[in-house]
């Protein structure tokens, strides 16, 4: 994350740098008017030029990492606001209020403002608090400083669960996003919400506090329509009826699958991709819960192969034959595949190797130049393989 630290007096630089020193691994830089951070009408040193840009509003100073500017602050805040994921704004919260406001289009893509008093009293979490992470940033600001982080988001104040953190840091991702806003009113008012769980961690709740009253765990689908709820959490890798509320359900993907894949020499991006997708939805589950795709390192130079990986930003995890040719839990093996790389199947032992079941969740299916077996990651496990690769690869490695 690119942090801005922006201060307006010396007494706000002295506690920018106290920021900046709690965490120098972060790269965390700090703005100021020029009379502040160094020499009023301070030049643009040239060496320092490649750092901020020729074309920069801003001047390098003395001190690495720490840049002046000229003129009133409106001018250059919407260069801040652009360059950086966060702001830590130490001044008056009117302020920031009045520089931001404007700028402010879409909580999903604006950075996190967090300000700060001049006396490092409080941290007040102003945009972003869940989705840009600006409450994380006042508890981390409040923290170093000794201040009272300051948090209005109503599901924190309420402890109840933000829906648009359920999960995150356990690496699901929520599908039906638009819902967002209409669910996390009904959290917050206190309305029926039934949920739906059948994969990820059981124990998602616990970081927000208590399991809400109004929260309503379904045992079956037949419980939905006579709860009347006002909104829905599911929680799966499967695929969830066509028949739920349009408008009230939010979906989260727990990265819980595992699609072992062996393939021809030459097989497409395009034929991978939509076979992966054709077995997945022909069992019933979610191309959103793949946390990952595994393989034999003979196909790791496979183009096709590490362009799906790409372009569904999938790890690719990969075994030498000899770890994989006495796999316990292969159903399905081949003598045509052992005759030719000396193991008896592909997909089904890479599959089971990388995700640590016991057993398969699907059984390997033949397609067009393509096999795919599919098995689940218990509970707390990352997948993981001899090799992996996460983007452009050598295609002599691991061979």
């Amino acid at each position: 994350m690119s942090t801005a630290i922006l201060v307006l007096t010396r007494d706000g630089l002295a506690l920018a740098r106290r920021l900046r020193d709690a965490r120098p691994d972060e790269g965390i830089v700090i703005f100021g008017p020029s009379c502040v951070v160094g020499a009023c009408g301070g030049p643009v040193p040239s060496a320092d030029e490649a750092a901020i840009g020729a074309s920069s509003p801003f001047f390098a100073t003395a001190e690495p990492g720490v840049f002046g500017w000229l003129g009133p602050l409106r001018l250059v805040f919407p260069t801040i606001w652009q360059r950086h994921d966060s702001i830590v704004a130490v001044m008056a919260l009117g302020i920031v209020v009045r520089l931001a406001g404007p700028l402010a289009l879409d909580k999903r893509r604006d950075p996190a403002v967090v300000v700060v008093d001049d006396a490092g009293r409080f941290a007040i979490s102003v945009l972003g608090g869940h989705g840009a992470g600006a409450n994380e940033l006042a508890y981390r600001v409040a923290e170093v400083l000794g201040a009272q982080p300051v948090v209005t988001t109503a599901s924190d104040v309420r402890g109840l669960p933000a829906v648009d953190q359920v999960g995150r840091d356990q690496g699901w991702t929520i599908e039906r996003a638009d819902n967002l806003t209409r669910v996390a009113a009904s959290v917050v008012r206190r309305d029926t919400v039934a949920v739906w769980q059948d994969a990820g961690s059981f124990d998602w709740w616990r970081p927000f506090g208590p399991w809400p009253s109004h929260f309503h765990r379904l045992r079956s689908w037949d419980e939905l329509p006579g709860l009347h709820a006002s909104a829905l959490l599911v929680i799966s890798d499967r695929l969830e009826p066509e028949n739920l509320p349009e408008e009230q359900t939010l979906v989260y993907r727990p990265p819980t699958l595992v699609a072992g894949i062996g393939c021809r020499r030459g097989t497409s991006l395009e034929t991978i991709a939509a076979w992966t997708h054709s077995v997945l939805t022909a069992h019933g589950l979610a191309a959103g819960s793949l946390a990952a795709l595994a393989t034999v390192t003979l196909k790791v130079d496979e183009p096709g192969l590490l362009a799906f990986a790409a372009a569904r930003q999938l790890p690719l995890v990969a075994f030498p034959p000899d770890q994989l040719a006495h796999q316990a839990g292969i159903e399905t093996p081949s003598e045509r595949v052992r005759s030719k790389i000396g193991i008896p199947a592909v997909a089904e032992p890479s599959a089971l190797r990388a995700s640590g079941a016991s057993r398969l969740l699907v059984t390997k299916q033949k397609g067009p130049g393509v096999t795919v077996a599919l098995a689940r990651k218990p509970a707390g496990r990352s997948a993981a393989g001899t090799y992996q690769f996460t983007g452009p690869v050598d295609p002599k490695a691991g061979a």
